[in-house]
């Protein structure tokens, strides 16, 4: 049946339906509601408070405004008495749309006054209903009445949120109707029994008209456990795709001798936990598979270090290694500290970014053609179609969550199936890195080094800036610098948010007149940016003002301070990564935010930054408070789409159903055994983009 038919739709409403992804009756089986309105009698109204609540009944009077200041109001009866319900403004439109003896759903907020026994009442929502049609009638039957989330392409079509409600059981009641069959079943028997799991029709049905509350979480493990389940399958699938893909390099030229030149150079002692990794990369350059794996470290953590001695592995054993970062900040941050390292074991290293000059450019790309460039350094320059390698073996991609999977792909492509690590400053936390990388190896750096000092951390108003001002003067006076971020570039890009231009002005106007200001930010030119870091590497200014720019990749210990405005604004791992930029040294840091008008939610999110700089449990919290979807600062596609997944709730769900979908797939790769034709039959019709991982069809 075409949505258009469907009762309440129409051809308009049909094609806002399939901007949000519904275009067909089987859609709606995957739209969750997102609360549930309990339907109560008239006379349970008085002992209802603060709630929103249903009620429905006959029209049996219309009590019209005498000013027009005053409401209109629909008295509607049912079996227990009657009630009164104000709705403010459009009296008129409002005496043609109810009238007496008509049969309505009324979705009204209670609210218990002070001083007065009598509950206020606040209409929200409503829908006509026939007493003559049985599907109005089923619909009436539920205690709880499903609200959906109402887009505002569906809102242009006059759909509110009530009439979408029935438009959503017409649907189901259509289905079923036709087919009580219709919802099959998509686990097999002995999971839903050994893990006590709802069917799907019954899960599906009460999630959407749940009989009672307990109803709804008990539905919602039972599909979310599905979701993750099949992306955990699809993971399982595209792991065992790269473990069986053409062989990758097998980086075998002798290790100790590869580990004594890096010893050589070593100015300091690694720590356990990168001795550990080190050790999982080696592992893995050592056979012929080709290595996927995703480095996860706190900021400070030494992850750098790590991915040099891997690149060192690959030159030795006479390939070309790429080093890819989002920014040319980090690039050039990269090439200098790398080219310093290395350059005792005479390797050559190139720094390839976009706007260099032709003949510069021209000199690099040859050099990298022929393999006198040995490790490579740049940003998406790295991808471009002119830039040919000789015999590129190993790829580290930095800060790789900001860069597509295609621009990833490209890199690879450059190469006869070179290893890949990818990197990362900020902690994931372990649902989410199950989620989005279930298909890598995973090692963590977990360890600081011993002598770092904690960088303290405070949450400030406004109101202290003069004490903050003074306190700034203090250090530098000591020899050291400060940062200070501002979220945005000028005042014109969004008015309620402090201007780096504009605030850099009064800084190095009138606030600090006396001393050398600086500012660094995304619009600039890289070479500009670059200029501006070393004048504050150099200590030729005392204060940098900056964006967000210098997130990662600035190392510079003698700045000690770190002020953040607007820092209700930043995600806690944003906040976190930017701390990061100090405490660097051997000299005490401090990272101070400061916030106005803050929330509730907001003070709570701030004092967890103040109270730890352990970045994985920073990350758990920021995850909890922000969910997994605007983690990173963008909202992620495809995998984190689930309909009843909640990450926060789900931790155990995901564990099991990895669990699971990992040993299958180890087990039955193809999914030819009978007691898998389920998952088979499901996988075929549902994951159709994910066939090109298997054979299974």
């Amino acid at each position: 049946m075409d949505l258009k038919f469907l009762k309440g739709v129409g051809e308009k409403r049909a094609e806002a339906f399939s901007k949000i992804g519904i275009s067909s009756l089987d859609d709606f089986l995957n739209f969750i509601p997102r609360i549930y309105l309990k339907k109560i009698n008239v006379r349970e109204i008085p002992l209802n408070i603060n709630e929103n609540v249903i009620v429905s009944g006959k029209v049996i009077d219309l009590e019209h405004p005498r000013k027009s200041n005053q409401p209109f109001k629909v008295v509607l009866k049912d079996n227990t008495g009657s009630v009164a319900v104000p709705i403010f403004g459009a009296s008129e439109f409002r005496s043609r749309q109810f009238r007496l003896n008509d049969y309505f759903v009324f979705w009204i907020k209670i609210d218990k006054e002070n001083y007065s026994s009598v509950p206020r009442i606040s209409y929200r929502d409503h829908i006509k209903i026939i007493p003559s049609d049985p599907v109005d009638m089923d619909f009436l039957k539920f205690d709880l009445i499903p609200v959906y989330e109402l887009s505002g392409v569906l809102k242009k079509t006059w759909i509110k949120p009530l009439f979408l409600s029935k438009i959503v059981f017409n649907a189901f009641s259509t289905l079923l109707k036709s087919n009580p069959d219709y919802i099959e079943e998509t686990l097999p028997d002995d999971i839903i029994k050994r893990y006590k799991l709802s069917g799907k029709k019954e899960a599906v049905l009460r999630i959407n008209f749940p009989l009672e509350f307990s109803d709804i979480e008990f539905s919602r493990k039972r599909l979310s456990f599905e979701e993750l389940f099949y992306l955990e399958l699809i993971l399982a699938l595209k792991k065992m795709s790269l473990q069986n893909e053409k062989k990758g390099i097998r980086f075998d030229k002798d290790i100790y001798t590869i580990t004594d030149k890096f010893k050589s150079i070593l100015k300091f002692e690694l720590t356990d936990a990168q001795k550990k990794v080190m050790n999982e990369i080696y592992l893995d350059m050592n056979s012929d598979k080709c290595m996927n794996r995703l480095l996860q470290g706190d900021v400070g953590s030494g992850k750098t270090i790590v991915a040099v001695y891997s690149m060192l592995i690959a030159v030795e054993n006479g390939y070309q290694a790429a080093l890819m970062c989002p920014t040319e900040l980090l690039a050039e941050q990269h090439f200098k500290t790398i080219s310093e390292f290395l350059k005792p074991l005479d390797i050559n290293v190139c720094l390839l970014v976009g706007g260099q000059k032709k003949k510069l450019r021209d000199e690099l790309l040859t050099n990298i053609e022929s393999g006198k460039t040995n490790i490579i350094i740049g940003t998406h320059a790295l991808i471009q179609e002119n830039v040919q390698y000789k015999n590129i073996g190993f790829v580290v991609i930095d800060e790789q969550h900001k860069f597509g999977v295609m621009q990833r792909a490209k890199l690879k492509e450059k190469g006869m199936n070179p290893d890949v690590l990818v990197m990362t400053a900020t902690p994931i936390p372990r649902t989410l890195s199950m989620t989005l990388y279930g298909d890598l190896d995973i090692s963590v750096i977990d360890e600081l080094p011993k002598n770092r000092i904690p960088v303290k951390t405070a949450l400030r108003t406004d109101t202290d800036k003069p004490a903050i001002y003074s306190f700034v003067r203090t250090e530098i006076k000591k020899g050291r610098q400060v940062y200070i971020i501002f979220p945005i570039i000028d005042e014109s890009e969004k008015l309620d948010l402090k201007s780096a231009e504009e605030n850099y002005q009064l800084l190095k106007k009138e606030i600090f007149p006396d001393l050398k200001v600086g500012m660094v930010h995304g619009r600039m030119l890289w070479y500009e940016k670059d200029e501006e870091t070393e004048k504050f590497r150099d200590g030729d200014l005392n204060i940098l003002v900056s964006t967000t720019v210098i997130e990662v990749g600035i190392d510079i210990p003698n700045a000690t301070i770190m002020i953040i405005e607007e820092a209700q604004r930043f995600g806690l791992s944003q906040l976190h990564q930017l701390r990061g930029r100090v405490g660097r040294g051997a000299d005490q840091s401090y990272c101070i935010l400061i916030a106005k008008d803050l929330s509730e939610d907001s003070s709570k999110r701030l004092n967890i930054l103040c109270s730890s700089n352990d970045g994985f449990k920073i990350a758990e919290a920021d995850m909890d408070i922000r969910g997994p979807g605007e983690f990173f600062g963008i909202r992620q596609s495809g995998m984190l789409n689930f309909s009843c997944t909640d990450l926060k709730k789900d931790k155990d769900v995901l564990e099991i159903a990895r669990s699971i979908a990992f040993k299958i797939i180890n087990e039955d790769p193809h999914l030819r055994k009978k007691e898998h034709e389920v998952i088979k039959k499901t996988f075929l019709k549902n994951h159709k983009d994910s066939l090109y991982l298997t054979d299974i069809a």
